[in-house]
């Protein structure tokens, strides 16, 4: 049953990049809320096409000048039924604008609200691998439209981190038990949780943040850029504030190193999630540092997991 479905979405991503190769795109759009815009960052950070990234509300409210035949618009929602995502396809797909979006819904308002959906699963009572996840999809459409715009050949690499990425993520959330049931024990009682982090690990503070510790725990929190921190938000930082700060090992890594040498000697409530410190075993070396943060956003869900059993909530 899942092999059908892993083949469904390789077809998917592959219709949609040959629908790319044929129009002469010069933008891409992602497009959503929350957490769902969160999960398409990959596509700014490793794209080399001229991307933005844009909340669904404001696109629809103020459409980008310019949005046309050639632009891509990448909307994502897991419902399929979020009102401003579905009328920021609409909107688009009438600009002429090339659509595809990410749902769990098939025939969803989203998903016929555009050219190429792409299905992925989010079910806790019958799981499916994490291969099928939005994470590992939208790697993967990233990568196949990497080799029509570049003339590469990479998807199968990426395709090999994502279909290892579910063992490399146990042996990591295994590794950091210890520390993520501390973390729960130490943090049971803090009133906010700030995320420090810079580049491709963006995306996962966020998700932290908004869909973790705000959403799901009740947990006043807000994700602080690890560079900007410096010119302001440091001001508020004291002994007693509780921080996770995130160190990648991308080309960003350098700006959360300043940012976590900081945060030691002003706070001691400090918690470091460091890709260095992760077995990446199965992915392959070329693809590390940009997967890294799907292995540290896996451990950060686990650290929240064991705060909520410490909440009863």
């Amino acid at each position: 049953m899942h092999e059908e479905k892993i083949a469904l979405v390789r077809r998917q991503i592959e219709a949609l990049a040959a629908a790319v190769a044929s129009r002469n795109i010069r933008h891409v759009w992602v497009v959503a809320c929350g957490g769902s815009l969160a999960t398409l960052d990959p596509f700014r950070y490793i794209l080399t096409a001229e991307t933005d990234k844009v909340n669904a509300a404001e696109f629809a409210a103020e459409l980008p000048k310019g949005l046309g035949e050639d632009c891509l618009v990448v909307l994502n929602s897991q419902s399929g039924t979020t009102a401003e995502t579905v009328r920021a396809a609409q909107l688009a797909k009438e600009r002429g604008a090339l659509t595809a979006a990410y749902t769990t819904a098939p025939e969803s308002p989203l998903e016929q609200a555009v050219d190429f959906p792409i299905y992925y699963y989010d079910d806790p009572v019958n799981p499916y691998p994490l291969l099928l996840s939005i994470f590992p999809e939208v790697y993967q459409t990233v990568f196949a439209l990497l080799d029509v715009w570049e003339g590469t050949k990479r998807l199968p690499i990426m395709e090999t981190a994502m279909e290892n990425l579910e063992e490399v993520c146990g042996r990591a959330t295994a590794s950091f038990k210890p520390e993520a049931l501390e973390f729960a024990a130490n943090h049971r009682t803090e009133p906010i949780i700030y995320t420090v982090s810079a580049g491709l690990d963006r995306c996962i503070a966020y998700i932290l943040t908004n869909c973790s510790f705000m959403e799901s725990v009740w947990r006043h929190s807000s994700p602080l850029h690890a560079g900007e921190l410096f010119h302001g938000a440091c001001e508020a930082i004291d002994k007693e504030t509780a921080v996770v700060a995130f160190l990648g090992i991308g080309p960003w890594r350098s700006v959360e190193e300043r940012a976590v040498k900081f945060l030691q000697r002003v706070t001691d409530k400090l918690t470091v999630l460091d890709a260095a410190a992760l077995d990446l075993t199965g992915i392959p070396a070329e693809v590390q540092d940009i997967v890294a943060p799907l292995v540290l956003h896996a451990i950060a869900s686990d650290y929240c997991l064991r705060l909520s059993q410490r909440l009863g909530h």
